[in-house]
């Protein structure tokens, strides 16, 4: 095998779902049980979001597994109670108990490789959604660390429909998930809309992302031991090893490439009891502008509470454990803004004859001309009112927190957008504000990736 992901006489877990990649996955590793001397152990998650449908899903792979004499283990998590308490979307919360149950799992049978049915589809699909956020689009690699050893994806050399053609041919009937077709979901509006046009373009297009992603891993991996040195040089830990120091003059000795690897090893460090932070393209830039700021004295905010203070040639990043900070940013049409959470918000002028979609809670559109420039986003101030859009009256914020039953911990930081003259625009994810409209065709959309 060309990288090698196991070896024999080993225990395999397999991630198996009940749709055609897993089964495919699962009926190849069946094939070579016996040539590898394997122990294979099938772990399946009923998500609770499909009610019976997806419990029938579970119980399929548990009579699949069954007959053909493969370990089964199957776990149902309450994915819907988890997105009330958290506030996380679907994809996200499914994700995190899905990945906790993995890891228990090969915590507890002591094994160090999860397979994975991701195929070459799924890379396209990876790097173009990596890239949309501001991520370097190394696509998923054939193997990395989790947990107590590592994830494989032994399918992503080939495409989903060899991957229903593999099933076809073998008799194996796959469960469908109806909400793989629903376009709401980011990964499935990719899958459905950007994936057949790049296909049509280019039929090998796997092929190319496959290729790509790896040479871009493997210039990463270089790049990342010349930061680790970069790193060794400029930054000064603390005991507790939570507040770094950074001298600005020994950084500016090392190329631009480095500097950003640098900063972001110093994140991941600082982040690392905090999987969920994804660590983006405009992190590295605003950590640069820092860097570069005539400015003596200045801070920008990270996620999870994370300051980065400029004094004179020094930077220090620490966290703000004791109170949250308020903040006050600017904004015009065409810049793009850190949030708290580590969201970003962009701003972009747009021209309609009619009044643009809005979509979802995470999007703002209003007549340019009915505000004043440039835009504030801001922690919340004492007696501020939203005029709710649909409501036909004013309401504190307060109260829209109280309502929505906020937690406490997150209103003080939670992102307002305003315009110049103060008029309340958007509680972020929350409530909108009703905005004057004019007969302009131009249209300000406000979005929050």
């Amino acid at each position: 095998m060309k990288h090698r992901l196991f070896e024999q006489n080993r225990t395999i877990l397999l991630a198996v779902s009940g749709g055609p990649d897993s089964m495919a996955l699962l009926h190849f590793f069946v094939s070579i049980r016996d040539t590898y001397h394997l122990r294979l152990i099938a772990l399946s998650v009923d998500h609770k979001l499909r009610g019976k449908e997806s419990l029938e899903d579970l119980h399929y792979v548990r009579d699949i597994c069954e007959k053909w004499n493969v370990e089964f283990i199957g776990k149902q998590v309450n994915v819907p109670q988890y997105m009330e308490e958290t506030k996380k979307s679907t994809e996200l919360a499914a994700r995190e108990l899905r990945y906790a149950f993995f890891e228990k799992m090969m915590q507890s049978y002591n094994a160090p490789i999860l397979a994975m049915g991701h195929h070459g589809d799924d890379q396209v699909e990876t790097m173009f959604m990596q890239l949309t956020k501001g991520i370097k689009p190394k696509g998923m690699p054939f193997k990395r660390s989790f947990a107590n050893g590592i994830i494989i994806r032994p399918l992503l050399s080939v495409t989903k429909d060899e991957i229903h053609a593999y099933c076809r041919n073998h008799q194996i009937i796959p469960r469908l998930d109806p909400t793989n077709e629903e376009t709401i979901y980011t990964r499935n509006a990719f899958r459905h809309h950007l994936v057949p046009f790049l296909k049509e373009r280019n039929p090998n297009i796997h092929h190319s992302a496959q290729l790509t992603s790896e040479i871009f891993q493997e210039e990463e991996d270089y790049l990342i031991e010349e930061a680790k040195k970069v790193v060794e040089c400029v930054a000064t830990f603390d005991e507790k090893k939570d507040n770094v120091f950074i001298d600005i003059q020994k950084v500016l000795r090392f190329h631009p490439t480095l500097q950003r690897r640098a900063f972001h090893l110093i994140l991941n460090y600082l982040y690392r009891h905090l999987d969920v932070v994804e660590i983006k393209a405009i992190h590295h830039d605003q950590l640069l502008k820092l860097m570069h700021s005539e400015k003596p004295n200045a801070m920008i905010h990270m996620p999870h509470n994370l300051i980065v203070l400029k004094a004179y040639d020094q930077i220090q990043f620490r966290f703000n454990k004791t109170s949250k900070a308020p903040y006050y940013y600017r904004l015009f049409p065409g810049e793009q803004i850190l949030l708290p959470d580590g969201k970003t918000l962009s701003v972009i002028l747009e021209k309609s004859s009619s009044k643009p979609k809005e979509s979802g809670a995470y999007e703002f559109v209003c007549h340019a001309e009915s505000i004043a420039l440039p835009l504030i986003i801001r922690s919340r101030q004492n007696g501020d009112k939203l005029k709710i859009r649909g409501l036909g009256g004013s309401k504190k914020i307060k109260d829209v927190f109280i309502d929505l039953k906020i937690p406490q911990a997150e209103r003080e930081e939670w992102p307002i957008v305003t315009d110049n003259n103060g008029q309340l625009l958007w509680l972020i994810g929350l409530k909108k504000g009703e905005v004057l409209e004019t007969t302009s065709d131009q249209w300000l959309r406000l979005m929050v990736t």
